[in-house]
C-alpha cells in the first residue's frame, strides 16, 4: 500500500463493490476517528451504506470510550446503517460485527477464532478487533447506526497495546495479507448478516454468534462502574445480553460491563 495512494486506491477498489451495505467509501490518510465522521455524515443524511475508511487514526476509541491504538496497515472503519427496527435491538449490532469478523477470519485460516462477549474477537486467546456502536434514535425507531471496527491486519505486536493481550491476524497466520481483499470479505460477511437481521431474523444472528462464543460455559467476573459480579456465563438473551448463573444460583441478565474469565 506503501507505493500507491491510499486514498486513491480506496476509491477505485469502492467501484468494485456490488454489496447493498457499501453504497459510497470516504477515504483519508489519516483522521482522528472514523466514528466522528460517520457520525458528521449521519446527520447530514448521508445514505445507508455510507463508510469511513482511514489509514490510521489519531484518536481512535473503544468501548467506554477507551483508546483504541490505529497504527498503520490495520484496517479501521465505520459503516453507517439506517435499521428499520426499535432502539432496542440496537445491541445486536455489536454481535453481529463480531461475528462478521469472525467468519472472515475463520474463511482464511484454521485457527481457533472465537468472540469474547460481546464483541471481541479473538485468535488463539488474543485480540484482534475492537466494536465501537453508536446510535440515534428518533421517536421509537432508530435514526442511525453507525458500527465502526478496527482490526490489527498486519501491525507489528510491538505496535499494539500491552493493555488488551492484543495480536494481529497476520502475526497469528504468519503471512502478510492483502488490505483490500481482506476488507471486501469482511463486508461481504457484514453484508450477508445484516440482510438476516433486516429480515427481523435476530435468532439467526444470535444463534451463529453462540456457535463461535467463546464466553458461553466459561466462569467469568463482570465488571461494571458500580459492581463486580462472578458467575458462569450460560447464554445470551433475544438482544444479546449476557445471561450468568451466579454463585448464589441465581440467573443474571448483563447489560453492559468488562467480561474477565476466571481460570
Amino acid at each position: 500500500m506503501n507505493e500507491i495512494d491510499f486514498v486513491e486506491e480506496a476509491l477505485d477498489f469502492s467501484k468494485t463493490l456490488e454489496l447493498d451495505l457499501a453504497k459510497k467509501i470516504h477515504a483519508f490518510d489519516d483522521i482522528s476517528s472514523t466514528n466522528m465522521k460517520a457520525k458528521e455524515l449521519a446527520k447530514k443524511g448521508a445514505e445507508q451504506g455510507t463508510i469511513v475508511l482511514s489509514k490510521i487514526q489519531t484518536k481512535g476509541r473503544g468501548r467506554f470510550d477507551r483508546n483504541w491504538k490505529s497504527p498503520e496497515d490495520g484496517l479501521y472503519f465505520s459503516i453507517i446503517l439506517r435499521p428499520n427496527c426499535k432502539p432496542e435491538k440496537a445491541t445486536i449490532f455489536p454481535l453481529l460485527a463480531a461475528l462478521s469478523i469472525c467468519e472472515t477470519v475463520k474463511s482464511i485460516c484454521d485457527l481457533d477464532v472465537k468472540i469474547k462477549w460481546p464483541n471481541d474477537v479473538l485468535i488463539n486467546g488474543r485480540k484482534v478487533s475492537g466494536i465501537l456502536l453508536e446510535t440515534e434514535s428518533k421517536k421509537d425507531l432508530i435514526d442511525h447506526v453507525i458500527i465502526g471496527i478496527g482490526i490489527n491486519l498486519n501491525i507489528d505486536l510491538d505496535m499494539l497495546s500491552k493493555e488488551f493481550n492484543a495480536t494481529s491476524i497476520s502475526y497469528e497466520i504468519g503471512i502478510k495479507l492483502n488490505y483490500f481483499d481482506f476488507f471486501k470479505k469482511v463486508l461481504f460477511q457484514l453484508d450477508k448478516f445484516y440482510k438476516i437481521f433486516s429480515e427481523g431474523k435476530y435468532d439467526i444472528v444470535l444463534s451463529e454468534w453462540k456457535q463461535n462464543s467463546d464466553t458461553i460455559g466459561k466462569n467469568v467476573k463482570i465488571k461494571s462502574s458500580n459492581e463486580e459480579m462472578l458467575g458462569k456465563a450460560i447464554n445470551i438473551d433475544e438482544n444479546g445480553f449476557l445471561i450468568i448463573k451466579t454463585e448464589s444460583g441465581e440467573n443474571k441478565k448483563i447489560t453492559s460491563g468488562d467480561c474477565f474469565y476466571i481460570i
